[in-house]
């Protein structure tokens, strides 16, 4: 993926809470403005990568009782536990090359999780289901 360098001129109260928010995580002011941009700009299809595009495919083939198994689907105990540990750990201090890999590996394996729910309960919906009485199947 390619990037580009863009500048900006912001308010000082804005520069003051991206500064602020930059030593309470322990990034810089460059990471804050980075990450606050791509989630006010969502992932387009083409964004996403081909595996988690043909995951998100493969779910139209699945009957119902397993788009609801999806739709309920969490994270391994394991990994989210590590990724709570990362992000904690990362609020107290700056974390290694090694831990901020891991971190990113499970916050897009948390992202990919997310996003199979959703489109499990978009598929549901779209079949006739009350996806959000989750008394009732």
């Amino acid at each position: 993926m390619s990037e580009q360098t863009i500048t900006v001129t912001l308010p000082d109260s804005i520069y003051e809470r991206i500064t602020s928010t930059a030593q309470t995580t322990s990034l810089t002011s460059e990471e804050v403005i980075r990450q606050s941009v791509i989630l006010l700009f969502p992932a387009l299809e083409t964004d996403i990568p081909p595996d988690v595009r043909l995951s998100l495919t493969k779910l139209s083939l699945l009957n119902d009782i397993q788009l609801w198994q999806t739709a309920h689907s969490t994270m391994d105990e394991q990994q989210q536990v590590r990724l709570e540990e990362l992000a904690t750990s990362q609020k107290n201090h700056k974390l290694t090359d090694k831990e901020l890999s891991e971190l990113y590996n499970l916050m897009n394996d948390a992202q990919q999780v997310m996003l199979c729910k959703a489109e499990a309960r978009r598929l549901l919906a779209q079949r006739g289901h009350v996806v959000f009485n989750t008394v009732e199947h």
